[in-house]
């Protein structure tokens, strides 16, 4: 067996290879670095953006809750504007008819005085009592609905002047004697030719009647409507505890800050029934009052809070998500690094004992090598004695023989030159495996014509068509692929001697990857159930049956065609020819293999 035979069967890499086996240096720690490290920028990425769409949130869902407080505000502005002018123009009225009826008697201006307030208390359902204080405040005149029982009527205020010449007041709440809730608004009468007999009037509101309006129009059942003095002092809040006005707390923080996107609305934080709470504020243009609206500061944020509870669960999810996706790829990466570790050191090692029996294998060839010319030598040396000594003594002495004797010396000549060619074949059948391929394109089709040529010649006596394409293009050596399409033809040749005409065609099957020839011929044949001896050394199936050989050709062809990468099968039947079926790759194809001096030789397979 050659050693480019034997160690070529194994492909081994260079440094190369074994760089690769055992992977770059440091590449398992910038791979983890890479991954670990994109793993932190999208980690910082998604904080960054997680924290933007927080803030956005924040302020979409304070400038939400700030247009909503301040449509409120003004809402309430529009309603409790309206209620109050809608009193004080009774208040007016009572005014003008006190000056009216100046001069008169005091009864008859009583009298006229208690209709007008009668008919205003009925005209406007926000007005739940109508009083016209006298300068000794001994004998109000007074006009109340029947649902109301004030008991006492609020003490006459100091006159208050403000921007426009009317002097009132807006005095804090008060309750009647079955709890109803009411807003003082009172007017001094004062100014030139007004009757010394009145001093003012003032005109008590019902409050249900603002808080029905409030619940209707709030936005959330912890909205609160506040009405503050002109100072910022708190005069009630809706809605209130249990119907009682002595429970309100004052706003602790008084400060009112311009609302920097809507006009004329004031932003104040306060703390208000132990809550926070953010509301916006107007003055009113006509009194002295301030309305605003109010909301928890805990409801303001509760959308708020839970969109960023959402986001930031929803953020951590992801972060678990690609923090567990990069433990397992530094994990896997772990396990890619052992195992080409494992590999490069079953690598060298493979290597070793490649190169232990690359060296063994060179050893036997040299011994195998050292047989071979001993057997070419020594032993040719004997034959060729006994092959002469047997001539000679048939030539010279032949008479004194007789017939046995004869017969003895004919069989000892005939075996030297059997003998003899053994040793022929066995050194040729060394010889190809041993030569090195030398690969070049080749035409089958020429070369079988030319051997098919020569057996003509050899035996004109015979009939023999031969058919074969005109051209059957292959990649080989020339030298080997010709020796074992010699072979195949010589045998169809001696097994189709019986035949007239022989019958023999060469015929070729292209796949993708190799090429399909098949040799035909109308001989004997044989029977399948010997075929596996057909290619094994010094084996004949027709030993007996006269037609010679040595038993080495098929076994030279099949290591030919393994030499090429390919491959051979017989197909036959008794009697009736036989098919030697042969491939070949349609490329040929170059493996490296390092030997013990660590250069790097190629060789065709």
């Amino acid at each position: 067996m050659s050693t480019s035979a034997a160690a070529g069967t194994l492909e081994t890499g260079g440094p190369a290879s074994r760089e690769e086996a055992h992977g770059a240096p440091g590449s398992y720690t910038h791979l983890t670095l890479y991954v670990f490290g994109a793993f932190f920028l999208l980690s910082t990425l998604i904080a960054m953006g997680v924290s933007t769409l927080i803030q956005q949130d924040r302020l979409r869902q304070r400038h939400m809750q700030d247009t909503q407080l301040a449509s409120l505000t003004r809402v309430l502005q529009e309603y409790v504007s309206r209620t109050l002018d809608e009193s004080t123009q009774s208040l007016k009225m009572l005014r003008i008819a006190a000056e009216t009826l100046n001069g008169q008697a005091q009864e008859r201006q009583r009298k006229g005085l208690q209709e007008l307030a009668t008919h205003s208390v009925a005209q406007h359902p926000e007005i739940a009592v109508l009083a016209i204080y006298d300068r000794g405040q001994n004998h109000p005149i007074i006009a109340r609905r029947a649902e109301f029982t004030v008991q006492e009527l609020p003490s006459q205020p100091s006159a208050l002047e403000i921007p426009g010449g009317q002097p009132f007041q807006v005095q804090r709440p008060m309750q009647d004697a079955r709890g109803k809730r009411l807003l003082p608004v009172y007017q001094f009468w004062s100014g030139a030719g007004h009757n010394e007999s009145w001093e003012g009037a003032i005109a008590l509101i019902d409050l249900d009647y603002i808080e029905s309006f409030y619940q209707d129009v709030r936005l959330s059942s912890d909205d609160r409507v506040h009405l503050l003095d002109n100072q910022g002092g708190c005069l009630i809040s809706f809605p209130l505890q249990g119907g009682r006005l002595d429970i309100m707390q004052p706003i602790t923080n008084r400060s009112l800050h311009p609302h920097p996107d809507l006009p004329g609305i004031y932003q104040a934080s306060f703390d208000f029934e132990g809550k926070t709470h953010i509301g916006n504020f107007s003055r009113m243009q006509n009194f002295p009052l301030i309305v605003g609206t109010s909301r928890a500061q805990a409801v303001m944020d509760a959308e708020f809070l839970e969109m960023r509870r959402r986001l930031i669960w929803a953020a951590s999810a992801l972060l678990v998500v690609l923090g567990v996706i990069a433990l397992l790829i530094h994990f896997d990466m772990r396990r890619r690094e052992r195992s080409r570790q494992t590999l490069g050191e079953v690598n060298t090692s493979l290597e070793e004992r490649v190169q232990q029996r690359t060296a063994e294998l060179e050893q036997s060839n040299r011994e195998l090598m050292a047989f071979s010319y001993s057997v070419s030598h020594d032993l040719r040396a004997p034959l060729r004695a006994i092959n002469g000594f047997a001539h000679a003594l048939k030539e010279d002495n032949e008479e004194q023989l007789d017939t046995q004797g004869r017969e003895y010396l004919d069989r000892i000549y005939r075996a030297s030159v059997r003998m003899g060619e053994l040793i022929d074949e066995l050194l040729s059948l060394a010889n190809v495996s041993r030569a090195p391929l030398k690969y070049q394109a080749l035409d089958l089709a020429d070369i079988a014509r030319e051997i098919v040529d020569d057996l003509r010649m050899a035996h004109p006596e015979r009939q023999v068509e031969f058919q074969a394409p005109e051209h059957l293009p292959t990649e080989g050596d020339e030298a080997l692929l010709r020796n074992a399409l010699s072979n195949l033809l010589h045998n169809a040749w001696k097994f189709t001697h019986t035949r007239t005409p022989a019958m023999i065609s060469l015929s070729v099957q292209e796949d993708n990857e190799v090429i399909r020839y098949t040799l035909e011929d109308n001989g004997i044949g044989f029977d399948m159930a010997h075929a596996k001896r057909l290619f094994q050394p010094f084996q004949q199936l027709h030993a007996h049956q006269g037609f010679g050989g040595t038993g080495i050709g098929l076994a030279s062809v099949r290591r030919i065609i393994e030499r090429h990468n390919g491959s051979i099968r017989a197909e036959a039947q008794p009697d009736a020819g036989a098919r030697f079926i042969f491939e070949l790759p349609r490329h040929a194809r170059v493996l490296r293999r390092r030997i013990r001096t660590g250069a790097t030789r190629s060789e065709y397979r």
